[in-house]
């Protein structure tokens, strides 16, 4: 009988995976390069979205003191907003 052994491969046909830090690191390269292609910036995280005001100063206000008697604002976030809105 006759045996053939086929030789040991020396290179292997794929990439090797890479190391816990080498694969952060490549995939921080490709975060890097995805967001230089945006052309709109990220959008900003608001802890709290802002309620959108009307641009007459009498409406604003009215709409904040339902918004304080219904319990969506604070004592101390109605008196921000409505001296925002009155010093606009």
């Amino acid at each position: 009988m006759l045996f053939l052994y086929r030789p040991r491969e020396t290179w292997m046909p794929f990439a090797r995976p890479l190391s816990g830090p080498q694969q952060a690191a490549y995939n921080r390269k490709l975060q890097q390069q995805f967001e230089s292609t945006r052309r709109v910036p990220r959008p900003a995280v608001a802890d709290r979205p802002q309620p959108a005001l009307p641009t007459d100063t009498v409406g604003a206000l009215r709409e904040l003191g339902t918004m304080h008697a219904s319990g969506m604002l604070t004592e101390a976030e109605f008196a921000q907003a409505k001296a925002k809105v009155l010093a606009s």
